[in-house]
């Protein structure tokens, strides 16, 4: 099943196989690509995955996890971006561009220096290690500044696919940014009509997506959906698939065309020597949505044979290729040879 065509939108798909998105901390100090940047990209355009999904880009200055990181906050800025899917198309492929806002979660303590800079957050609470020795703390975010949030990532979006040219969207909703702080207990604890429930935590996610599935009628839509805050075999905690398989129906209903399943303030498993880890989950939202939308998994996806295996179990539709992307761009050859 890896190299069978699958259908999306409209498109073809030649394959079963996703490049998935991979921070690269590459950007240039206005958030455009860099010459290393299109390396990387060129080396990926000639693996033969059949869909490219472009790493994190911030929808603001504030959005941003780390000051090396891509921005699509301008025109002038997507203009710079479209070098990234002429790379990218130039093998009969699809490509979106991955779009964030990391709220309280700090990967660089650079950020802090930036002009305009301010950490916003549903609750005030932190995320990650970089917050002990910075003496600050996130703000909570006032119901302005959460409908000036929709707006920026709607923005974003029109931007990157009319402007830059990339074929479709994916809204970043895992790995503990500010979608996720958003949908976790453990970090949202609002009171107001964004948080206290799961429907009301998901609020924000929601008004995102229908922003973006109104305003870009015919692209590619996809959420990277952050399925729990606990890793698979890990004791319970926080956000749970209980939580995120009703959310998975409403973002079908309201017009995504893919759904990547990740994890969420458990991050994506870095330290996972096991394959397919997020598989389980994957497979519980796969049976909820059915054939209505596809459904990725990547995480821990090393080999062929894992590949086949939970696409020909129905575990999802698509698998998703990380740091063996980063590594070896040529795997897909060698697949389809012990194919």
């Amino acid at each position: 099943m890896i190299f069978e065509p699958v259908e999306i939108k409209g498109s073809l798909l030649k394959n079963r196989v996703v490049s998935a998105p991979l921070a690269s901390s590459s950007s240039r100090e206005d958030g455009s690509p860099s010459e290393k940047s299109l390396e990387i990209y060129g080396r990926f355009a000639s693996s033969g995955a059949a869909l490219f999904i472009v790493e994190h880009h911030a929808v603001n200055i504030c959005g941003r996890t780390r000051p090396a990181q891509f921005l699509a906050d301008s025109e002038d800025t997507a203009k710079k971006h479209s070098v990234i899917p002429d790379i990218l198309k130039s093998g009969n492929a699809l490509c979106m561009a991955q779009i964030n806002h990391a709220g309280a979660k700090i990967a660089d303590p650079g950020v802090f220096g930036m002009e305009g800079y301010r950490s916003l957050s549903p609750s005030g609470i932190p995320v990650g290690d970089q917050w002990e020795k910075s003496g600050r703390a996130p703000e909570v975010m006032t119901r302005r500044e959460i409908r000036q949030i929709v707006d920026d990532f709607v923005n974003a979006a029109v931007r990157m696919v009319s402007i830059a040219g990339y074929d479709g969207i994916q809204i970043h909703a895992s790995h503990g940014y500010l979608l996720g702080q958003f949908l976790s207990p453990l970090t949202n604890r609002r009171d107001d009509e964004y948080g206290g429930t799961d429907s009301r935590r998901a609020r924000l996610l929601y008004e995102i997506t229908d922003g973006i599935r109104q305003s870009l009628k015919d692209a590619l839509l996809s959420v990277r959906l952050g399925a729990a805050d606990f890793l698979p075999g890990d004791k319970p905690l926080g956000l749970s698939l209980d939580e995120t398989v009703p959310v998975a129906r409403e973002l079908v209903n309201l017009g995504v065309d893919m759904i990547g399943i990740s994890g969420n303030l458990c991050g994506y498993g870095i330290d996972r020597n096991d394959s397919a880890y997020f598989a389980p989950y994957a497979q519980r939202i796969k049976t909820s949505v059915g054939s209505s939308v596809l459904v990725e998994c990547t995480g821990g996806i090393k080999d062929a044979f894992t590949a086949e295996k939970i696409l020909r179990d129905g575990v999802c539709d698509l698998v998703g290729i990380g740091r063996l992307m980063l590594r070896d761009p040529g795997f897909l050859a060698g697949w389809k040879e012990s194919c």
